[in-house]
């Protein structure tokens, strides 16, 4: 028998997730997250003041910048 070890709660994530990787692939692991996974805040609310202001004027002149 084998003597039990203590895992971090990090630990046993990681191990988790590896399990459901490789019963479910990369994509089925994270919709099986997605199902418990509730978010925070308001999206909605956050979105306006990320993107307030912001047109495609300077959406494109900001990307063509980076080039």
């Amino acid at each position: 028998m084998k003597p039990k070890t203590y895992r971090t709660p990090y630990e046993i994530a990681v191990k988790g997730f590896e399990a459901l990787v490789e019963k479910l692939g990369p994509g089925g692991a994270l919709q099986f997250i997605h199902q418990y996974e509730t978010g925070r805040g308001d999206y909605t609310q956050e979105r306006k003041k990320i993107l307030a202001g912001l047109t495609l004027r300077k959406l494109r002149a900001e990307l063509l910048s980076k080039k």
